[in-house]
């Protein structure tokens, strides 16, 4: 009998139960670190929030930036990406902010939901792989916040902790 592996794997499995509540939570705002801790300078992180807002704008819903998909794109450069693409992301944010400039004469936080929204199929269409890699990466990454966050998964997904109910008293069909 190997007592020291049986008493180390229980320990193990026990640690494991212990630590599961807490990682299968959905994000929240509360679980976020501040923004002033990520990478995004500030006129750059206002750029990203004000194109996931025109990605997912408000409606009668809420949209992805009142549900603080900013702070978890953020987050995601900070933790899951590598050096090179969060300085992609600085760079395509600051040649949004000139584009909308040239394009427009005004900054892309001036324009209208409608010419923003237009600026960035346009960026999606391009001949730019740069900008294009920075709008998918930045599109999918919003989806993603956007679908995992507690407010989509509670009201229209219908997620349940533990999924499926118990009857007990239910007869047995034959």
């Amino acid at each position: 009998m190997q007592r020291r592996k049986s008493i180390k794997n229980i320990a193990l499995l026990a640690g494991g139960l212990i630590a599961l509540p807490s990682w299968a939570k959905a994000w929240s705002l509360e679980t976020l670190p501040p923004m002033a801790a990520l990478p995004l300078p500030l006129l750059e992180g206002n750029t990203l929030a004000l194109i996931i807002e025109a990605i997912i704008p408000e409606s009668e819903t809420k949209g992805a930036k009142s549900l603080g998909v900013p702070a978890f794109i953020n987050t995601m450069l900070a933790d899951c990406y590598e050096k090179k693409v969060v300085e992609n992301v600085e760079k395509s944010l600051t040649r949004v902010e000139g584009i909308a400039q040239s394009k427009f004469q005004q900054g892309f936080a001036a324009l209208p939901m409608a010419q923003k929204q237009a600026l960035l199929l346009e960026i999606e269409k391009g001949e730019d792989k740069d900008l294009k890699d920075f709008y998918s990466l930045i599109k999918n990454l919003t989806i993603q916040g956007y679908t995992t966050s507690e407010y989509v998964q509670t009201t229209f997904l219908k997620y349940e902790m533990v999924p499926g109910h118990y009857y007990g008293c239910v007869p047995v069909k034959s």
